[in-house]
C-alpha cells in the first residue's frame, strides 16, 4: 500500500469529524421588488434574520417590537417633522435605527398619508430582515440594526424605468443630463432640513418637455450628498438611456424624470 493511501486512511476519518464543528459563513442577501405600477419598491437585506434575543417574545423578538413602535410613531406622533424624521429605539443588539425622508415638494399631510400608508407594506415585506427600505413616489422609509444617520449609502439600488419611448434618445439626452447636473448642485448646496431640486426642460427638437427631480437625505452633508447624485446620474444609461423617464433610488438619494408632470 503507497504512502498517499495510507494518508487517506488517517486523515479521512479525521475529516469526517471534525467537518459538523466547521464554521459556516452566511452573506448578506438583499431581496428587491416593486408593485406592479411601481407605486412602491422596497429592498430587504437579509444578515441574519431577527432571531428572539433574552426576554423576546415570539412575534419577532425585541428588535421586531422596536421597529413596530419606531415606524408607527411616524403616523402616530403629530410632533414628528413629516419633511425629515430620524430616530432611535432600544440598545444593542436590538437597537433599531430609522429615517424617513418626504419629497421635498409635497404638503406635510401628504407627508403624513404616504408614511401611513408605506409603514404597514414595508412592515410586511421586510417582516424577518433587520434592514430594510421603501420608496414611495411621495416618501422614502428605512431602518436598520446599524447607524445610518449622516451615512452614505450606495446599496441597494432599485431602478424603475419609464415605459415611455422618446423619438430621439441621443437629443434627450444632451437636454437631460445638464438638467440634473444644475439640480444636484442645488440639491446639494441645501440645509439640514431639506436636499431638494426640481426643475424641467425642452428638448426642442422633437418639443417634448423633461420634468425632473432630485433629493439626497438632509442628514447627509454636501459632499456626501453631490456624490451620492453624481453615482446616480451615471446610472441613467443602464436603467433608462432610451425612454422618457425613470428613478435611480438609493437609500440616500433619488432622482427621477418623466415626459409629463407628476
Amino acid at each position: 500500500m503507497g504512502s498517499s493511501t495510507l494518508l487517506i486512511f488517517f486523515v479521512l476519518p479525521i475529516l469526517l469529524v471534525l467537518a459538523p464543528l466547521a464554521p459556516t459563513i452566511v452573506g448578506h442577501h438583499t431581496s428587491s421588488a416593486c408593485t406592479d405600477n411601481a407605486d412602491y419598491c422596497w429592498s430587504c437585506v437579509d444578515n441574519g434574520g431577527m432571531q428572539p434575543t433574552h426576554n423576546a417574545s415570539n412575534n419577532g423578538g425585541i428588535y421586531r417590537q422596536n421597529l413596530n413602535t419606531l415606524l408607527s410613531s411616524l403616523t402616530s406622533d403629530p410632533k414628528i417633522n413629516p419633511r425629515f424624521y430620524s430616530s432611535s429605539l432600544g440598545q444593542a443588539p436590538d437597537k433599531v435605527n430609522a429615517i424617513a425622508v418626504c419629497r421635498g415638494d409635497v404638503a406635510p399631510e401628504d407627508c403624513r398619508t404616504c408614511f401611513k400608508d408605506s409603514v404597514p407594506i414595508f412592515l410586511q415585506k421586510c417582516a424577518d430582515q433587520k434592514k430594510g427600505i421603501i420608496w414611495a413616489e411621495r416618501c422614502t422609509v428605512q431602518y436598520s440594526n446599524i447607524s445610518i444617520f449622516g451615512v452614505l449609502e450606495y446599496d441597494p439600488l432599485k431602478n424603475v424605468p419609464s415605459m415611455h419611448n422618446v423619438s430621439n434618445p441621443e437629443q434627450y439626452k444632451q437636454v437631460r443630463d445638464p438638467l440634473f447636473e444644475n439640480l444636484s448642485e442645488k440639491a446639494a448646496a441645501g440645509d439640514s432640513d431639506l436636499k431638494f431640486a426640481a426643475g424641467n426642460v425642452s428638448v426642442h427638437v422633437t418639443n417634448e418637455t423633461i420634468y425632473a427631480t432630485v433629493q439626497c437625505s438632509p442628514d447627509l452633508d454636501k459632499q456626501n450628498c453631490s456624490d451620492c447624485l453624481k453615482e446616480s446620474i451615471s446610472e441613467i444609461p443602464v436603467c433608462c438611456d432610451r425612454v422618457g423617464g425613470g428613478r435611480v433610488l438609493r437609500p440616500s438619494c433619488y432622482l427621477r424624470f418623466e415626459s409629463s408632470p407628476f
